[in-house]
């Protein structure tokens, strides 16, 4: 069985929660974007936690980590595109690398405990803020990726965030569309992938209890 921290799902799971959630919440202010930021670096870290028992991985995410930590600090502070366009590309990377990681750890498990199923609950969090990440930085290449009521014409993370959380639920367009032909195959793509997800996800979860229950009743 694969030795991780015990709580390393729980802490990872709680930030999503923050940056997903929780951060919508707090009113508009000129450090707000400083805030979401700093979350998602306090959210990079407890990603590097959860590797702490895998050498190997812990070396790929670190490498990841560092460059897109600097990115988006460096297009906080110079206000560039083209360092925007970087903030967005590493982190797209480096939460893909997660994800993969994270779904290694859970489909190798043989038992469901409590931070197996943090765990899952984080993989899906984590790929609606990858694709979020996807959106924002189509929205800095692709002129009118996107329109709509709800749509700012400053680029803003938060907005990416809740569109792609609607997305991946399949909730239903309404104040924010794609408009460009990518952007709406990238968004299909996006529905798809947490229809597949959730579908896998839970006939993994419950042959695993089957199994277990299978094995205490012998």
């Amino acid at each position: 069985m694969i030795n991780f921290p015990r709580y390393s799902f729980a802490s990872l799971f709680i930030c999503l929660i923050f940056v997903g959630i929780v951060y919508p919440f707090i009113p508009k202010l000129i450090t707000q974007n400083i805030l979401l930021k700093g979350s998602f670096s306090i959210l990079l870290i407890a990603s590097v936690y959860i590797f702490s028992h895998n050498k190997k991985a812990l070396i790929i995410c670190l490498v990841l980590a560092i460059p897109t930590a600097l990115s988006t600090w460096l297009s906080i502070i110079s206000g560039a595109p083209a360092l925007a366009i970087v903030d967005n590309a590493t982190n797209v990377v480096f939460f893909l690398y997660v994800i993969f990681e994270l779904i290694k750890i859970i489909f190798s498990a043989s038992v469901v405990t409590r931070n197996i199923i943090y765990g899952a609950m984080s993989i899906y969090l984590l790929l609606g803020i990858m694709w979020a990440f996807v959106y924002a930085l189509l929205d800095l290449l692709i002129v009118d990726a996107f329109g709509g009521i709800g749509y700012q014409s400053a680029h803003d993370l938060s907005q990416f965030i809740y569109f792609s959380y609607v997305t991946l639920t399949t909730l239903g367009y309404g104040d924010m569309v794609p408009l460009a032909r990518p952007v709406q195959s990238i968004a299909a793509m996006e529905a798809i992938t947490g229809q597949f997800f959730l579908t896998i996800l839970v006939a993994r979860l419950v042959g695993m209890h089957i199994s277990q229950a299978s094995n205490g009743d012998s």
